[in-house]
């Protein structure tokens, strides 16, 4: 599969976080979930998953040993670390730790379908795994993914 698309996009979106002044976005997905996934990772999982994109260019994945080798064989991440059953938590928490972000920005929105991938129980347990490394302020995705100029159809 080419990933050109994606590449541009993803470079596009570390342009954006930067003049929006966003640490870091977090993708979530459970399965493939997430309606921003095909434009932005092209990547389909099986198994909950996270990918991270930086302010400062870093671009990373946390995902189930299933998925792995599709998401490490792409060419789009600079890292790629694996959970085993029931730790995913512990390694999505230690990766946010590691960037010390003030401003995170997740698929949250109340009007854009692309940048609604999040849902409401997901969203609670990010806060609250999270809140030993981060305590400061979720923003939406939604002008990150529209100034990307994805079309919803």
């Amino acid at each position: 599969m080419d990933y050109g698309l994606q590449k541009e996009n993803i470079r596009r979106s570390i342009e954006i976080i930067n003049e929006q002044q966003i640490d870091l976005w977090i993708i979530f997905t459970s399965e493939g979930s997430d309606p921003c996934l095909p434009f932005v990772t092209g990547m389909k999982t099986v198994g909950p998953g996270a990918f991270l994109i930086t302010r400062d260019h870093r671009k990373l994945a946390v995902c189930s040993t299933i998925d792995a080798q599709d998401i490490e064989g792409c060419g789009l991440f600079d890292e790629v670390r694996t959970y085993n059953q029931g730790d995913l938590d512990e390694v999505l928490k230690t990766m946010v730790k590691k960037f010390s972000p003030s401003r995170i920005a997740i698929n949250y929105s109340e009007s854009y379908p692309l940048a609604d991938g999040l849902t409401v129980g997901r969203f609670r347990w990010l806060q609250e795994m999270l809140q030993e490394v981060y305590r400061h302020e979720y923003v939406s995705s939604e002008s990150i993914i529209k100034s990307l100029k994805i079309e919803y159809k």
